[in-house]
């Protein structure tokens, strides 16, 4: 499709797109059921697209009207955007998958869970502050991630049975595990907040949102 919607610059010539950037979208379409001369396909969602300003906004890449038509540059590079996002937010869990349990070996042996503890926090706040103020390429951030989530989990639930009583240890672990969902399910929508109110970007404020968050695990584990 590529030859089909290059965009072209006032001199005629074809504009030239960096990696990091999105292809330059048509400046408007119309595309109307009036126009006599109009085809479509039955696969399209919508009997006509008329934008006097086409923007990203209104580029919807499931519609084959635009992912095989004068966006299809555009789509193209958009998924594979998406996908190589995918795969670099898939760094935390991988490393944590493969460190855990060798991170778990090392605190059975050393001890010292309340410093780890601590560390964990701290890595966090380093990695979210990165990302929130840095423009280095998030994958050393996504990997220091994923350490300090190792050693958190590698000490916080082994603490429960080691500080609780034998015969409370189920009650522990089910108060842990409550506070842990009620966490999980009030982070998204102080975060989607945070979002709407930074003009739908995630950077810097939910990061330094997260990295204070993490700040509060210093001072407390402190």
């Amino acid at each position: 499709h590529q030859e089909k919607n290059n965009a072209f610059d006032a001199h005629g010539d074809i504009c030239s797109i960096a990696p990091t950037q999105a292809p330059v979208l048509p400046s408007s379409v119309n595309h109307s059921v009036a126009d006599a001369d109009a085809k479509r396909s039955d696969d399209w969602e919508h009997d006509e697209y008329v934008y006097s300003s086409l923007t990203s906004k209104h580029v919807d890449c499931g519609d084959p009207f635009w992912v095989d038509g004068c966006t299809s540059d555009y789509c193209s590079k958009q998924n594979a955007a998406t996908e190589h996002a995918g795969k670099i937010m898939s760094i935390p869990f991988l490393v944590a998958a493969l460190l855990s349990p060798l991170l778990g070996h090392l605190v059975d042996r050393i001890g010292r869970r309340a410093q780890i503890i601590v560390l964990s926090s701290s890595l966090l706040v380093i990695v979210h502050l990165t990302m929130a103020l840095s423009t280095l390429s998030p994958i050393a951030p996504l990997i220091g991630q994923g350490i300090a989530y190792s050693l958190f989990s590698a000490v916080i639930w082994p603490s429960v049975s080691l500080t609780v009583p034998k015969q409370n240890t189920g009650t522990a672990f089910g108060v842990v595990t409550s506070m842990q969902n009620m966490g999980m399910s009030l982070f998204p929508l102080a975060i989607a907040a945070i979002f709407n109110s930074s003009g739908r970007r995630y950077i810097p404020n939910v990061e330094v949102f997260i990295a204070a968050c993490a700040a509060s695990g210093v001072v407390v584990g402190l």
